[in-house]
């Protein structure tokens, strides 16, 4: 059927081009929301598992500082013990100097050891012909520098490191 200068076919057959593109848009576009709602759960579901390994990290590092903290409780109290120990032993006079004094004459009779030991090797050194200098230099070697660092490390580096601790909190 011819109407004017168009067809039948002409005239309605696009108006059902319109409609079966405007049915597949229709349908296309449905799905749209679908497709958004997945890749925003995918995000969100990313973002769930990041905040859950922050939190786990998070656990982790407060479960270490829980230690760390009971490990200097029990140094505490392990210190605390040993000195309500030593004040509960009472002696007398003569025997608590004495066992305040131990350790203090232990290190000056080794001192005093060490000394003679170095004086009577400076003058058999210098007895033989070898000037001081030379002597000097041939008794303070490394070991005797190591056991003299050893010492005072132990006497006064204790001290030092608590006051630098205790400064630096």
């Amino acid at each position: 059927v011819q109407y004017g200068k168009t067809t039948c076919y002409e005239r309605y057959g696009g108006i059902r081009m319109m409609a079966l593109l405007g049915s597949l848009l229709g349908f296309g576009t449905s799905f749209l929301p679908e497709v958004l709602n997945y890749f925003k759960a995918n995000q969100e579901h990313k973002h769930n598992l990041e905040r859950m390994q922050l939190e786990m990290d998070l656990m982790s590092k407060r479960a270490e500082l829980k230690i760390q903290i009971l490990d200097k409780e029990a140094d505490i109290a392990e210190t605390e013990g040993l000195y309500s120990h030593d004040r509960g032993l009472d002696g007398g006079g003569f025997v608590n100097a004495l066992r305040a004094s131990v350790r203090p004459v232990i290190t000056y009779v080794f001192f005093g050891l060490f000394v003679a030991i170095k004086v009577t090797a400076l003058i058999a050194l210098m007895d033989s012909g070898v000037e001081m200098g030379r002597a000097l230099s041939m008794l303070w070697d490394s070991e005797t520098s190591a056991l003299f660092s050893c010492v005072l490390s132990f006497w006064f580096g204790g001290r030092a490191l608590q006051k630098y601790m205790k400064a630096k909190s």
